[in-house]
């Protein structure tokens, strides 16, 4: 165990030197600082608001408050991400050993693991992927602990700590559910065939230690999971939507192979290639399984457990996409728990096979699987797209030099955690909420200080992007301007999406169009910019003169 826990402490220590590259200069995603802002926020009760409205349960929340109490800076940011990712890559070694007669292949899979792109591109993520695979992960260690016994004997303290992690991974993560299932089918599976004791007992006894879990994820659904999972725009292409433009087999192999690029060091566009692929994998695991047909033989049954565990992990998401429950062949954090028990797998046909080899072509095998580890993650490393620069900050700078003295701003929802993540290492307060005038009872009021500056920041949190020509935007200003006694308040609007362009005559008539729009609700732009598709303005209570420049918005 010494030995062991060497090597992967080297994998670990190698896994975290392209991670922190990447966490350190690597820019931030959007949806990371919605995370950064709802677990920095001030009031308890709006970060638990914060969660309701989220489509992921709350520990992560939780533990990203706490990293956010040493600074604010990437690292700090992606603090939890990195620390899990680190962690997972160590467990996934110990998994190995579990499974791998080879004393070297623990140490490859976790090597193998780390250095890939997923893994690092998931540890870099503010998000609770990485959190949930971890947890996922150490409880597994745990099952395959439980499994590894001929009896009950010996097995309560890991059959609780298995609850306890698959807990706190569907706590992390939704895709955990998918996990928890597929152990539960072994488990109960083991129970009647394999486990050395009457069925009833066996079975009772995996009974209770899902029970806690089961409930988890039962609280889980019932109070937030249900209401979340439908099918979101941007990822329609991965539900089986039952349009008749494809059969349920073509949207399972087109997603199958979204997959297999996700997960793959190396990608193919033809769908044949995919399909020779996928009958060579299906045939390497036919064969793994055949190796692994004596669960008596030592390390055979936690192998051929994590084989099928895999497996049924993909069949469950693949059902899931087909009910219109769940993405799959989605984006990478959608898939990325099937990672660590594909490299499980993927090492467990070469070790079992090792052993025909001599031992001098053993090494030698090993040293060129270590080069060529090193070499694809690299060469994989230097190829991935790498932006360092903040999200929107083109908006953010021609606002600032717009408005370099402004003293608040209003905003939609889109376009608030674009203003935060620019302002995130202010000091942020939250004042309150307008009053419970008709339609403006969503905007959260945020006072945010640095230095000798300050501006209040309007949030209207019941507004995706908003529309300049909305008359409702203008008067949700107006009452802004009302609640704080405001001289003036700003408005940073940026598109989500580019809008037509406008030819000269048209921009005009808009920007005539928007000054008309906000007169009406009884208030006077005072200067407006209009930059493509994004909108910059300044506005103060009271009319204008309808022939004044500020009254066309010029």
């Amino acid at each position: 165990w010494q030995r062991l826990d060497f090597q992967l402490l080297v994998a670990v220590l190698l896994a975290a030197i392209p991670t922190l590259i990447l966490g350190a200069t690597e820019f931030i995603e959007y949806d990371g600082y919605c995370y950064i802002f709802g677990a920095g926020e001030d009031q308890w009760h709006n970060l638990v608001r914060w969660y309701q409205h989220d489509s992921h349960p709350p520990l992560f929340y939780f533990f990203l408050r706490a990293a956010l109490q040493f600074g604010r800076s990437h690292l700090v940011y992606r603090a939890v991400s990195i620390l899990a990712g680190l962690g997972t890559v160590y467990l996934v070694g110990l998994a190995a050993s579990k499974m791998m007669r080879s004393r070297i292949a623990p140490a490859f899979a976790a090597l193998a693991f780390g250095l890939a792109m997923p893994t690092i591109e998931m540890s870099c993520s503010v998000r609770g992927y990485m959190l949930c695979t971890f947890f996922a992960l150490l409880s597994y260690l745990c099952f395959l602990s439980v499994i590894a016994h001929d009896g009950p004997a010996g097995t309560l303290r890991p059959r609780i700590a298995f609850a306890a992690a698959a807990a706190l991974s569907c706590l992390a993560d939704y895709y955990s559910f998918f996990y928890v299932g597929a152990v539960l089918i072994v488990a109960m599976a083991r129970a009647c065939w394999w486990s050395g004791e009457p069925r009833s007992k066996a079975l009772g006894r995996e009974a209770a230690t899902f029970a806690p879990v089961l409930g988890v994820m039962a609280f889980l659904y019932f109070t937030h999971t249900a209401a979340m999972a439908i099918v979101w725009g941007h990822l329609q292409p991965f539900y089986y939507m039952g349009t008749g433009t494809e059969s349920v087999g073509e949207f399972l192999l087109r997603n199958l192979q979204n997959d297999f690029n996700l997960l793959s060091p190396w990608q193919t566009e033809s769908q044949p290639v995919f399909v020779a692929i996928l009958a060579g994998l299906l045939l390497a695991g036919a064969g793994t399984l055949w190796l692994l047909r004596r669960p008596k033989e030592p390390k055979n049954l936690p192998a051929a457990a994590t084989v099928v565990v895999t497996l049924f992990i993909l069949a469950e998401i693949m059902l899931a996409a087909v009910l219109g429950k769940y993405p799959f062949g989605g984006f990478l954090r959608q898939q990325f728990l099937l990672f660590p028990f594909l490299v499980l797998c993927a090492f467990l046909l070469p070790d079992r096979l090792a052993g025909a080899i001599p031992v001098r072509a053993r090494y030698a095998l090993a040293a060129l699987l270590f080069v060529t580890v090193l070499g694809v993650s690299y060469s994989r490393f230097e190829a991935y797209p790498k932006v360092k620069e903040a999200l929107m900050t083109d908006q953010m700078r021609r606002y600032n030099g717009l408005f370099p003295e402004a003293a608040a701003v209003y905003t939609d929802h889109y376009n608030f955690i674009a203003f935060f993540l620019h302002h995130d290492d202010w000091e942020w307060k939250f004042v309150g909420r307008t009053s419970s005038e008709a339609n403006v009872a969503n905007i959260d009021i945020y006072r945010i200080r640095r230095g000798g500056r300050q501006i209040l920041v309007f949030h209207d949190n019941g507004l995706w992007v908003a529309d300049p020509l909305d008359a409702g935007v203008y008067y949700s200003m107006a009452a802004c301007i009302r609640a704080q006694a405001l001289p003036s308040i700003t408005l940073f609007r940026s598109a989500q999406d580019d809008e037509p362009a406008w030819d000269k005559a048209g921009l005009q008539a808009y920007r005539k169009q928007i000054a008309d729009t906000a007169r009406d609700q009884g208030l006077c732009v005072e200067s407006l910019d209009l930059h493509g598709s994004d909108v910059f303005a300044k506005l103060r209570a009271g009319g204008c003169d309808p022939e004044s420049p500020a009254a066309a918005g010029r």
